[in-house]
């Protein structure tokens, strides 16, 4: 008769042939969900970077950086499955869980190995993830300094913690092999107290990463729809503040209990939602440029840019011009790096319009021998016209 790896609740009976595959199979479908969704996110991503300056930029590197770690989470995951995970433990046989927890052979792998593992890999992940998102916000908003260091000083401080708890979650236990059984000489940190720590730290952040675009959203030159699409935009990140919380609770709820095949799978369900959707939060501002690339709206000679410049002259008044352009490359320096464009593709843009004119008279003026002093006031007049431009 098998015995089974732990004695059935009340009202229940253990069930070798025909167990609970519910958690087995949702862990299944999400990873088949999340895995296409999130690729095609980061290649989309990609394709609109490099049809903007054929080049990657930081926050590209971090996204692909976290995407990498997505899917080493996911494969994770689905492990656990072949070594228990997603059924009860007392619908496991009891030489199984047995082998699993003693590691009676430390060369077959464990399911608290792949716990270890992605106890290990989560905090790279969405480290990756905040800083594609966080190094975006600072090239859109790169004309506010005092912003941009803030984010930048936000981003260091996240950086130090994660170093530290990565070196934390690694040697958890000294020797490394005594997490997950195979020797019992040594000692181990308080693995339910380090695992709380970094999930209410993981999701403080995600919740500062969440609000730090909405001060500056409201100083951007463009219409109040165009505002409230980038608001939506950011606000996606919410969503995965609702799954980091939830799993919070699971690990608060459920961190000691006795059915670990089960609720370990549960508890890395909502870290796939939290980290996937960090990957689809960091490439969505791209794709508002990927939906107008697509339906050819981009004009000749049009930027919808809130700080673009038309300037309209005659090719004749070349010293104009000269001026005109350098006058413009000084006013446009701060926003040079500014990835704005990215993010507003379809907004209301308030422009300043600069119109020389003139050329009729001058050609008058030279005929009269006057030409000189004549072209001189032509070129200091200009019209100005602030213009509201709609697409």
């Amino acid at each position: 008769m098998i015995k089974p790896a732990r004695e059935p609740p009340a009202g229940q009976q253990s069930n070798f042939d025909n167990p609970n595959r519910e958690m087995y199979y949702i862990c299944i479908v999400s990873n088949a969900v999340a895995i296409p969704i999130c690729s095609i996110f980061v290649l989309l991503r990609l394709w609109v970077r490099y049809r903007l300056s054929m080049r990657l930029q930081a926050d590209d590197v971090a996204c692909i950086v976290g995407y990498i770690g997505f899917m080493g989470y996911c494969t994770i995951c689905l492990l656990m499955l072949r070594y228990g995970g997603g059924l009860h433990q007392w619908d496991v046989p009891e030489h199984l869980v047995t082998q699993y927890y003693k590691a009676s052979d430390p060369r077959v792998p464990t399911l608290l190995q792949t716990v270890y593992a992605t106890m290990v890999n989560y905090g790279p992940t969405v480290f990756a993830i905040k800083a594609a998102i966080l190094l975006f916000l600072a090239r859109i908003f790169s004309p506010y300094k005092t912003y941009v260091k803030w984010i930048y000083g936000f981003l260091g401080v996240m950086a130090v913690y994660y170093v530290v708890m990565l070196f934390l979650k690694i040697f958890i236990c000294r020797p490394i092999p005594m997490f997950w059984g195979a020797t019992t000489d040594g000692k181990c940190f308080n693995q339910r107290a380090l695992i709380l720590t970094d999930n209410v730290i993981s999701l403080l952040s995600d919740i500062v990463v969440l609000l730090l675009p909405c001060p500056l959203t409201k100083k951007l030159q463009v219409g109040l729809m165009a505002k409230l699409k980038i608001a939506a935009v950011f606000g996606m990140g919410g969503i995965a503040c609702i799954f980091g919380l939830i799993r919070l609770v699971f690990i608060i709820k459920d961190g000691k209990s006795p059915d670990q095949t089960y609720k370990f799978v549960q508890i890395n369900l909502t870290g796939i939602a939290e980290c996937g959707i960090g990957v689809v939060c960091a490439c969505f501002p791209f794709m508002p440029m990927l939906w107008t690339s697509i339906l050819h709206k981009d004009k000749p000679g049009y930027s919808s840019n809130s700080k673009s410049q038309f300037e309209m002259m005659n090719s004749s008044q070349k010293r104009s011009r000269n001026a005109t352009h350098n006058q413009a490359s000084i006013h446009y320096n701060d926003a040079a790096d500014s990835d704005e464009n990215i993010l507003i593709t379809n907004g209301k843009s308030y422009v300043t319009t600069k119109v020389h004119g003139g050329d009729d008279i001058t050609e008058h003026g030279s005929a009269s021998g006057n030409s000189d002093g004549f072209r001189a006031s032509l070129d200091d007049s200009r019209i100005y016209r602030t213009v509201e431009v709609h697409q």
